[in-house]
Parts: structure tokens; C-alpha cells; sequence
């Protein structure tokens, strides 16, 4: 018989969640067949069978939290049978000792399993059968952009695994587009409404890595306002000549990471034995998606184009919300940036992603009036950023000097082309 066990997908998982069960007990199922879909906090996933068998021993339920290790269920060989009740036991326990194994390391190598929607055509007209409960199968997100962009799942073909609808389905049922959070209202809730929603892996994760920054790190913070006028007028010629649509924290981007170079003591960790300070430059770029904030990573950003920067910040930011992202790409960032700009923000403050010990809070690009050494008033468009430094490693001269040289390739676009 085989186990499958919850693996490990990161260093900092202890835990995953059960989200649902594709399979029952006495169902035959063979070797690379989803079984069940688990969520950590980063990601998503379907958890396949290792071997041809029958499922057996359901040790968890859905919506049940596993320690990393921990057995979710048994694949007996054929002539097996599931073992008694009192060694079941112990083997369950057993299991849950241990953190890792076979199944748990393949994982580790490999990573989620892509979707078959996205990696395979997908078969005409199949339609997902409902589940035990009477439900479509469908995933998390797929059911959201259902609610949000009022499409019926009754009336969804599903071309995931087993006729599971994925996020895919939903967009071309909607017409291809998502909704834009920005420009829809938000739900109405009646007064004296209140409600308890289940703290996600995600969410756990967020709280207890903000409380390991806020306390320990001693925080400071410092704002410039940068003239970014040069740079828009740029970013609308490169986006002509490339037939691209850049956005203005793509240039941000590649911005921070050529003044990195200059100050390997920003691109650096803290450690009780050691400050390090890093040889290449992985920029973090904070994402917003429905569970929660998670930084995707732009690696070696000081060395790719502006172009090559949207490129990735565009595909990790779309994997980010399907919970897609492997764990080597949301993982070893030296450096982070959040830009709230988007949203009308003008100016904040960001806590720092450790072990980075900076991170810039980038906010809106607005027309203001400016008054010239000349003492004339005219308008030009700018920018606040706030960078939040650990006082430990980056004294107040050092995040200003790097601030300066952030602002020379902010203000002289032509630099970050050359």
C-alpha cells in the first residue's frame, strides 16, 4: 500500500488545508490521477495518486487542516486490504512524525501540478458533473469569478480534470474579460449583518510573518517626492514603438533594481551572526489577490529590460491569482516593492518582507503644481515614495543616498534604457 501525505511546499509550511475530495473510499484510481485538491498558503493544488490501486483510509475531511507529513489517505495494491482500525491508528500517527517523504520530496521537485486546461486542448462539450453534495466541481477562483461576473456554473463547460470548470472557463463564458474590482461597486451589506469567515493558510501565513516584522524589526521611514513627468512621457513612446502597454511601476521596477547596484547594503539580510549582502538583485513585487497579499519575484531584475520586467511581473501577477506560483517564485527576494498607485493612494507606508530589509511603498502619479528655481508655478507630474528601512542594517544617510541615486533614474529616464 502507498500513502499520500500532505507535502511541503515551502519552507515556511507546516500545514495544508483539505479544500475537497475527487475520490471516495473503494474508488479504483491510477497512477497521475487527481485525488484531492489541498491549499496552502501560496498556492492551490491537485495531490495525485503515485500508484494504480484503491483509495482507501480518508483521514481527513474537507476543510480539515494536515500538518506538513501528515497521511490524507492509503492506496491499496491489488489483493490488499485496509489495515485494522488499531494499526490504523498508529500508522496515522506514525506519519504525522514525519515531515517529509517520498511523495512530499516529488512534490517538492516538481511543484503544483499544471493545470490540464491550460496544458492540454480542452475536449468538446464536456460538462462537470456535480459532486457527492450536488455541487458543480469547480475550483476556488473559478467560483468567485462566477459570483463576481454573474455567470452560472450550470451553464459552464468544465475542461479541467474529470470536467472540473477552472478559472478559464469562467472567462470565456464572461466574454474573456474579468471583472475590474476598481471600477465595481462593492456589495451592500444590511445593517447589523455580520458574519465569520475562515481564516485561510494564506491569511495565516500574512499575520504571522507582519507580526515577525512590525515587532522585531526596528522600522523607519523615509519620503521623496519625485517629478516623474520625463518618465510618463517616455513610458507612452516605448509603448508605441514596442506595440507593448508598460506600466509606470515596470519602470519603478527596473528603476530600483539599477540603484540596487550602487547599494549592496540595501540589498541585503539581516542575521543575529551576520549581515549578507547579496550578489544578485530579486525584486518582490507585492500582488493583491482574494486571499491575501503575496509577493511574486522578478529575479535579477537589474539585468532584464523594462519590457522583459512587465513580461514577468505580468505572468507572475496572473499565476498569483490562480495560485499557480512554484515556491521558487515567490521565494528569495532581496528587495520589495508595493505600489497602492493604482488605487488612488498618494502616499503610505509599507512593512518590511523579511529577510529583505527594505521595502519601497510606491504611490500615485498626479499633476501638481510646482514652483520652479526661477520662482515661476507651472505643472508637472509626481510621485511620492516612502522606502521603510530596518535600522539594524540601513542607517538613515544610507537610505537617503539610495533614495538619491533611485531619483537620478527616476527623473532621467533615459538611464534605465541604457
Amino acid at each position: 500500500m502507498a500513502e499520500i501525505i500532505m507535502p511541503k511546499m515551502g519552507d515556511a509550511m507546516t500545514e495544508g488545508k483539505v479544500v475537497r475530495w475527487y475520490k471516495k473510499p473503494g474508488d479504483a484510481v491510477k497512477k497521475g490521477e487527481p485525488v484531492l485538491e489541498i491549499e496552502t498558503d501560496k498556492v492551490n493544488l491537485d495531490l495525485e495518486a503515485e500508484n494504480d490501486g484503491t483509495l482507501s483510509d480518508l483521514s481527513a475531511k474537507e476543510g480539515e487542516m494536515v500538518p506538513v507529513g501528515g497521511r490524507l489517505a492509503l492506496v491499496l495494491a491489488e489483493g490488499e486490504k485496509e489495515p485494522e482500525p488499531s494499526r490504523r491508528a498508529t500508522d496515522k500517527k506514525d506519519s504525522i512524525k514525519h515531515t517529509t517523504g517520498e511523495y512530499g520530496e516529488a512534490m517538492e521537485m516538481k511543484g503544483p501540478r499544471v493545470d490540464r486546461a491550460a496544458a492540454q486542448p480542452a475536449a468538446a462539450n464536456v460538462v462537470a458533473m456535480p459532486s457527492a453534495g450536488g455541487r458543480r466541481r469547480s475550483s476556488p477562483l473559478a467560483r468567485k469569478m462566477a459570483a463576481e461576473m454573474g455567470v452560472s456554473l450550470d451553464q459552464v463547460s468544465g475542461s479541467g480534470p474529470g470536467g472540473r470548470i477552472v478559472a478559464s472557463d469562467i472567462k470565456s463564458a464572461g466574454g474573456g474579460q474579468r471583472p475590474s474590482s476598481a471600477l465595481r461597486a462593492p456589495s451592500p451589506v444590511a445593517t447589523g449583518e455580520g458574519k465569520s469567515i475562515a481564516v485561510t493558510a494564506m491569511r495565516r501565513t500574512i499575520a504571522k510573518r507582519l507580526s515577525e516584522s512590525i515587532g522585531p524589526i526596528p522600522h523607519f521611514f523615509l519620503t521623496a517626492d519625485y517629478d516623474v513627468t520625463n518618465l510618463l512621457a517616455m513610458r507612452v513612446q516605448v509603448n508605441e514603438a514596442l506595440g507593448v502597454k508598460l506600466s509606470l511601476n515596470d519602470f519603478i521596477v527596473r528603476a530600483a533594481a539599477l540603484a540596487l547596484r550602487h547599494h549592496p547594503n540595501v540589498n541585503a539580510s539581516w542575521s543575529d551572526d551576520a549581515i549578507t549582502q547579496h550578489g544578485d538583485i530579486h525584486i518582490g513585487i507585492a500582488v493583491s489577490t482574494p486571499e491575501g497579499l503575496i509577493t511574486p519575484v522578478v529575479r535579477n531584475a537589474d539585468q532584464k529590460s523594462v519590457a522583459d520586467i512587465g513580461a514577468d511581473v505580468r505572468a507572475l501577477a496572473e499565476k498569483a491569482k490562480n495560485r499557480k506560483l512554484q515556491p521558487n517564485e515567490y521565494q528569495g527576494s532581496t528587495f520589495t516593492i508595493s505600489n497602492l498607485g493604482a488605487w488612488g493612494i498618494e502616499e503610505f507606508t509599507a512593512i518590511i518582507n523579511p529577510p529583505n530589509v527594505a521595502i519601497l511603498a510606491v504611490g500615485a502619479a498626479e499633476a501638481r503644481p510646482v514652483v520652479t528655481a526661477e520662482r515661476q508655478i507651472v505643472v508637472r507630474d509626481r510621485m511620492k515614495i516612502t522606502m521603510s528601512c530596518d535600522h539594524r542594517v540601513v542607517d538613515g544617510a544610507a537610505g537617503a543616498e539610495y533614495l538619491k541615486t533611485l531619483r537620478q533614474y527616476v527623473e532621467q529616464p533615459v538611464r534605465l534604457l541604457l
